[in-house]
């Protein structure tokens, strides 16, 4: 099962993924767009930094493991409701287990990691951290955890399933990118059509 756009022709499992990274990153769009609209132009500017280099750090990440347990974390931390944070863990696993097909690891203990893949992997950490943050703003409940369980868990494969669809580097930046730049900007325009002022201590 898959869906085709024009000759890229992408798998379930990977669509999944890439949906839950365009919630993710639609929500930073409604946010940075809440931000400038409140005048907060420091904090607008390091989440609009933090969301783009997020995009070339993401597939590159070799943290994504880490990054779902700061979710997990964070959201126990901010809640202090175990069970929201089982459902955050649970859809994390659930994710990962469904895509586990679709990624290809190759142990090799003697490797070190480079300089580049060392900062993806903190930004990526730092990424997941924010955005589950951002949409604990709203009332919690088993949607919101269920929301940045299915984050984390896009973020922990999305990188290992588009290297396994075996595209070319050009093409796989092209459909990231528009996935993430568009949710980015829907996010921000119905804030824009729609703002209530709210104020934000979270940044």
């Amino acid at each position: 099962m898959a869906l085709k756009l024009g000759r890229l022709e992408i798998g379930y499992r990977l669509l999944i993924s890439l949906t839950a990274i365009a919630i993710a990153y639609g929500w930073v769009g409604a946010q940075l767009c809440t931000l400038l609209r409140l005048g907060d132009y420091l904090s607008a500017g390091f989440l609009l930094m933090l969301a783009v280099v997020a995009i070339f750090a993401i597939p590159q990440s070799l943290g994504g493991l880490f990054a779902a347990i700061a979710a997990v974390i964070t959201v126990y931390w901010q809640t202090s409701n175990i069970t929201y944070s089982l459902i955050t863990a649970g859809v994390c696993l659930g994710l990962y287990l469904l895509g586990f097909q679709d990624v290809r690891y190759d142990a090799d203990p003697d490797k070190k990691l480079s300089i580049i893949e060392i900062v993806a992997t903190l930004i990526t950490i730092g990424f997941t951290v924010q955005t589950t943050l951002l949409i604990l703003q709203t009332p919690s409940s088993w949607l919101t955890s269920a929301a940045i369980g299915a984050i984390a868990g896009a973020i922990t494969l999305v990188g290992k399933q588009l290297i396994y669809i075996d595209l070319p580097q050009k093409t796989l930046w092209k459909l990231f990118g528009s996935v993430t730049i568009i949710s980015l900007a829907i996010g921000f325009a119905i804030v824009a059509i729609f703002f209530i002022p709210k104020p934000s201590n979270l940044l």
